[in-house]
């Protein structure tokens, strides 16, 4: 389904949103924290993490975040953090309400998944986020990518709806009611 719809030009995400909580890391979590564009771009060196140093550098000029997680010291994955329109697919971008913060690229390494690692990695900046204005976040995930559906619900995030968009021969782009209250909006730059 999901080559289909690509080769069709249509990308189906669901969307998913939990509000921020003000509490810090517990026991039994890895390390979270956030880390530098230096350490990012070593880190493009791994051709699994599939990090790109161009987009590295212009999500960090945007002034986005990007958290990694360790294990006794091991890096163990990533997750990215926007405060304005970030980038998708296809030159597609998203904008959203400025009380949300957009959690973007996620990935755990495979010797580390089924431990939780990805929703620490949501959840540990939350503090963070709500001294800046946010107060809730916002995930979207292809509609076919079934284990990363799987931990946003594990992660505490609950299903928000749809949003969608063609953009081969015309631009189309659509959102169901419970993604447009989140302010979020498919477009491609001018």
């Amino acid at each position: 389904m999901g080559r289909l719809a690509r080769h069709a030009g249509l990308r189906v995400f669901r969307v998913f949103g939990r509000p921020l909580e003000p509490r810090t890391q517990g026991p039994g979590h890895p390390a979270c924290r956030f880390l530098v564009e230096s350490e990012v771009l070593r880190l493009c060196a791994d051709d699994s993490l599939d990090l790109v140093p161009r987009k590295v550098r212009a999500a960090f000029d945007r002034g986005d975040l990007c958290a990694g997680a360790f294990e006794d010291g091991e890096f163990a994955g990533y997750c990215w953090f926007a405060f304005s329109p970030a980038p998708q697919l296809d030159g597609a971008w998203l904008e959203f309400r400025p009380d949300v913060v957009y959690t973007y690229k996620s990935y755990v390494r495979p010797d580390f998944r089924g431990r939780g690692i990805a929703a620490a990695l949501y959840r540990f900046a939350d503090a963070h986020f709500l001294e800046r204005g946010r107060t809730h976040a916002v995930l979207c995930v292809e509609s076919h990518n079934r284990p990363s559906i799987s931990a946003a619900l594990r992660s505490g995030f609950s299903g928000a709806g749809y949003a969608a968009y063609a953009g081969h021969a015309r631009w189309r782009a659509w959102s169901s009611r419970e993604a447009a209250d989140f302010g979020l909006r498919f477009y491609v730059p001018e």
